[in-house]
């Protein structure tokens, strides 16, 4: 799955300097402390809202990035953005 939406970020034209690092947050232990567990996720959750996000074509995962996202606190973001790969699709 990860080597899917690797290609598919870069197919999609995202800088080729960012998506190993996207990947690397990909994972909820690289994920800054307001998402990093379930607990903090579910008590968090309103602040989802907020995201400016991007879905990863063909993928159930979005992109978030830094960059479009200035007015999140910095607990719920990472440099450069973070990717949310879904168990049970994206709405």
């Amino acid at each position: 799955m990860r080597a899917m939406i690797k290609r598919s970020l870069r197919d999609s034209g995202c800088p080729l300097n960012i998506v190993d690092d996207l990947m690397e947050n990909c994972h909820e232990r690289s994920w800054p402390p307001g998402l990093n567990s379930l607990e903090t996720r579910q008590n968090n959750r309103r602040q989802y809202e907020n995201y400016v996000c991007k879905r990863i074509p063909g993928k159930q995962a979005v992109v978030v990035l830094a960059c479009e996202n200035p007015h999140i606190n910095e607990d719920m973001m990472a440099e450069p953005g973070l990717v949310m790969i879904f168990a049970h699709g994206v709405e």
